[in-house]
């Protein structure tokens, strides 16, 4: 009896312990602890997809795309919305397919062409026309609808039918091309066309010949079949830059005015990605000295249509090509030198250019070893001081030079009606002007400055040169550190005197002035009439010992070496004590790097180059002017060996 008691009392807690869990299991089941369907509803009689069941918040993907003939699936809605499949909703829901309509694209090449499959878009889709199709004899111009050219983008609301056009086309197929395959060019008569990439290590196609021996100049496409023959250039270690002017116009007929329509292609570089070509490029001569007095081995400048980096330098429209020659440089070395310890030994010179030697081919013919560099100019990479302009000159970047030629007319040169105040100006107490670089004054009225505003901005640069000048040619350093950077006149001055540079108080010395900051010397330009070179000329002491820069010579041509700025500036104690701090901190950096760039494995690497230089412009056979740029090189570095040692020990040295 008692068993029998206390089993009833158990089952009645039991019964009421289940009584009163029932809500809160229905309310689990509400909140997702069970299992949940998605239902699919194509809209598409016969078209069905699975519902799915699982349990709420389990991870889901989409189904497998259904498909429909004429229309193309989207994806799944929701209440009208995008459905995003990522885990199993809480609730039973059903998700419609959104469609959309397709129409069928056709093409119709013509008898004898390639033919092409029709394609499907949705109304309003950008579509992409074939546009190599294949017909013998013939080029494909365009597609036409119901006889009219077709031009739209996009596909209409309606199925499309296009017709090919064709015009008649030629061919010019390629032969002695050494085993690489160079595709024929098919175009129209008349159409603009590029010579075709031929990449071949220590090889260069110089130029295609016609069946006549005639050289082809590829402008425009012929109106007949014709093949052209391979005339292959054997390579030096150097890149090669090659020029090929608009309808072989004449080298001999370039001058210093006017660009010339040309390519400009770049090969057997050490890196694919320095390739170029048949880029687009104004082409013409520049300099002064080295233009008139160098013979036939000029300089040139290239004006690219959009900028243009060459060997991984910054981008630019603008570029030169050195001819490395003139003043009798007969290492090729001096500029090449300055340039590149400028970079990368003088540190508080804020920019110096590339150098970089290559061969020049002008319209397939070799013009010798040129000093590719970048143009002095303002922009991104080079003098970068490109300020937003202003009315208040204060605010702009400023890109002067000293220059004797600054007031000279040269009609040659497109230099003519030059106007003080506009294109120079004159500073007392000095020889000759500075030239405006920048702002440009061949600009200043296409960019909206009338002349006033502009005589204004150059007014203020030359107020404020004027303030520097006569604080140097006052022998008052203070003062002129409070307008100049005193750290890049400082590293100008040691780089200028190691070379004895000719023409440091002559030409080509550059100044630029930051908005709202100082004035800066540089960058560095024009050292070949430096070191030991002799242009037939006396300009002075060229041994390696005695100062030139700041101690003008009375026995050469003095209007030509003298510095106003230096030699003033030497004459204070400020100025030489910065001198002998700097050349401790330079010197041993300058040894090094001329260790690094003169030595026998440079001189063998670039010998044969450079003997080929010399064998085409000093009538000499490839192997002794090899031989004799080896011992020329040999003098120069011992030169420069021996002008540090004497900067460096001398008791006349920054004094």
């Amino acid at each position: 009896m008692r068993y029998r008691k206390l089993k009833a009392a158990f089952f009645a807690v039991l019964l009421a312990l289940v009584f009163a869990c029932a809500p809160v299991l229905s309310a689990c089941n509400e909140t997702g602890s069970g299992n949940v369907t998605i239902t699919y509803v194509t809209g598409v009689e016969g078209l069905t997809v699975n519902s799915f069941t699982a349990k709420a918040g389990s991870k889901i993907y989409p189904p497998t795309v259904p498909e429909r003939e004429g229309y193309r699936f989207e994806y799944w809605e929701l209440n009208g919305q995008q459905y995003v499949f990522d885990k199993m909703p809480d609730s039973d829901i059903t998700l419609t397919a959104k469609w959309l309509k397709l129409y069928r694209l056709s093409f119709v090449t013509g008898e004898g062409a390639e033919t092409v499959d029709g394609v499907y878009y949705a109304a309003g889709e950008e579509i992409d026309l074939p546009e190599n199709v294949v017909r013998q004899g013939y080029k494909l111009t365009g597609w036409t609808a119901d006889g009219v050219p077709f031009t739209s983008a996009v596909m209409p609301e309606s199925n499309l039918t296009l017709t090919a056009s064709w015009a008649k086309a030629y061919t010019i197929t390629f032969t002695n091309t050494k085993g690489l395959t160079v595709a024929p060019i098919v175009e129209v008569a008349g159409a603009p066309i590029t010579a075709p990439a031929v990449n071949k290590p220590g090889e260069y196609v110089k130029s295609w010949k016609q069946e006549n021996g005639e050289r082809f100049s590829f402008d425009v496409m012929p109106d007949k079949d014709i093949t052209l023959t391979a005339e292959w250039e054997t390579l030096t270690n150097l890149p090669a830059m090659f020029i090929d002017l608009k309808d072989s116009y004449p080298l001999s007929s370039v001058n210093r005015k006017d660009y010339v329509e040309s390519k400009v292609s770049v090969a057997n570089t050490t890196d694919d990605k320095y390739l170029l070509h048949s880029i687009s490029a104004g082409f013409r001569g520049r300099g002064n000295g080295s233009w008139t007095d160098s013979g036939d081995k000029k300089g040139y400048k290239i004006k690219f249509d959009k900028k243009q980096s060459l060997f991984g330098r910054a981008a630019n429209k603008h570029w030169v090509v050195i001819a490395c020659a003139n003043f009798d440089d007969v290492t090729m070395y001096r500029n090449y030198l300055a340039y590149n310890m400028a970079g990368e030994v003088f540190t508080d010179i804020e920019y110096s250019t590339c150098a970089y030697w290559l061969d020049l081919y002008v319209n397939g013919e070799y013009r010798g070893v040129y000093l590719l560099c970048e143009h002095v100019r303002v922009g991104s990479g080079r003098v970068d001081i490109e300020s937003e302009y202003t009315t208040e000159p204060e605010h702009n970047g400023f890109l002067i030079e000293y220059d004797a030629y600054g007031d000279v007319e040269n009609a040659d040169k497109g230099e003519v009606n030059l106007v003080e105040g506009i294109n120079y100006f004159r500073v007392d107490g000095l020889q000759y002007p500075f030239t405006v670089k920048s702002p440009d004054p061949e600009d200043y009225l296409e960019e909206g400055i009338d002349t006033t505003a502009f005589r204004a901005q150059v007014a203020y640069i030359k107020n404020y040169v004027s303030q520097v000048y006569s604080a140097a040619l006052a022998e008052d350093y203070l003062t002129f550190a409070e307008y100049a950077d005193t750290k890049s006149f400082v590293d100008m001055y040691i780089l200028h005197e190691l070379f004895k540079n000719m023409d440091t108080g002559y030409s080509s010395f550059y100044l630029y002035k930051k908005p709202d900051g100082k004035l800066y010397a540089g960058p560095p330009w024009d050292f070949d009439a430096s070191t030991n070179a002799d242009d037939g000329n006396n300009r002075g002491d060229r041994t390696p010992q005695g100062l030139y820069i700041a101690k003008p010579d009375t026995t050469g041509t003095p209007e030509i070496t003298r510095s106003e700025l230096y030699i003033s500036l030497y004459k204070t104690a400020g100025f030489r004590s910065d001198v002998r701090k700097r050349w401790k901190q330079l010197s041993p950096q300058i040894t090094a790097f001329l260790n690094e760039q003169m030595n026998d494995d440079v001189y063998n690497a670039n010998k044969a180059a450079m003997g080929k230089n010399y064998a085409t412009w000093k009538n000499k056979t490839q192997t002794a002017a090899a031989n004799d740029w080896v011992n020329d090189c040999k003098t120069l570095k011992k030169w420069f060996t021996d002008r540090i040692t004497w900067l460096s020990s001398s008791k006349d040295a920054w004094a």
